[in-house]
């Protein structure tokens, strides 16, 4: 799986695609947050699209469990893509993963842009 670590802006950027099934991005995105706990309190942008049709709620669960300490402050992931039904699946994820807000955005760019948005809402 490809993935892009920003030290400065603390995001986290990963192309699920490429990682090909969901027990590849499940093995991969474990340990990444195995390895350096401090991801989980970090914004995510995944890109998702076209997304793996593998995916069940037992990878969501695996994920969830190897999960790090909750971050102090809300989190957000934001999932790109063009899948008009996937942001049912974020709103369940808020509930999985505490003080993480999952949402949907079309390209990276209003991704980034979200997460902009938000971070100053919070100054």
């Amino acid at each position: 799986m490809h993935y892009e670590i920003d030290e400065q802006t603390r995001i986290l950027w990963l192309d699920l695609v490429s990682a090909g099934s969901a027990d590849k991005v499940l093995e991969a995105t474990v340990g990444l947050v195995t390895e350096r706990p401090e991801l989980c309190a970090w914004d995510w942008i995944v890109e998702c699209e076209p997304m793996t049709d593998d995916a069940t709620v037992q990878h969501l669960a695996k994920l969830a469990q190897a999960w790090g300490t909750p971050p102090v402050v809300e989190a957000v992931t934001v999932f790109v893509t063009h899948d008009r039904l996937l942001h049912l699946w974020a709103r369940v994820l808020d509930f999985q993963f505490v003080r993480r807000k999952h949402l949907i955005e079309r390209d990276t760019n209003a991704a980034r842009r979200l997460i902009e948005r938000r971070r100053s809402a919070r100054s």
